[in-house]
């Protein structure tokens, strides 16, 4: 008596579309929230750069009296370099820092609209970036001028 040997080992075209859906619909769970995850981790890193660089600052002030002068965005203010010791980088592939001080040489606002003196901007044209910052961070967060997402280190009271 031999074995019925009709059918072949393997799987039925069936089993293998009912494998390939079930793919599918663990991908549609799992990406967008490894996408969400990535998101978070970038503004994570973006505002401990930011309280490195608000301590930063106010240490400075505190030695010399003054804030840093303007300079442009993803650059260090050279103030800051003997302080920040390379521990903050302000060029990323997709987003950067901004210094902004918005005050002259005596001390009065520049800017007086954006209710900010001292701020540290994020420059980035990723909406779903600014959109875990904002979930983040609890402070004050402006949208100051276009691709700017401005941290408030020193607030205009005037």
């Amino acid at each position: 008596m031999t074995p019925d040997r009709s059918r072949e080992a393997g799987y039925s075209l069936l089993e293998l579309l009912i494998v390939c859906a079930m793919i599918t619909i663990v991908a549609n769970i799992a990406i967008p929230g490894m996408s969400e995850g990535v998101y978070r981790a970038k503004a994570s890193a973006i505002l401990d750069d930011f309280n490195v660089v608000r301590a930063t600052v106010h240490q400075h002030y505190a030695d010399h009296g003054f804030y840093p002068p303007e300079v442009g965005a993803a650059t260090e203010p050279p103030e800051l370099t003997p302080y920040l010791q390379s521990r903050v980088r302000w060029a990323h592939q997709d987003y950067q820092y901004d210094w902004e001080l918005w005050v002259d040489d005596a001390g009065n606002p520049t800017e007086p609209a954006t209710g900010v003196l001292v701020g540290f901007s994020v420059v980035t044209t990723d909406p779903k970036l600014l959109f875990a910052l904002r979930r983040l961070y609890k402070g004050v967060i402006l949208d100051t001028i276009p691709n700017h997402t401005t941290f408030v280190i020193e607030p205009y009271a005037g």
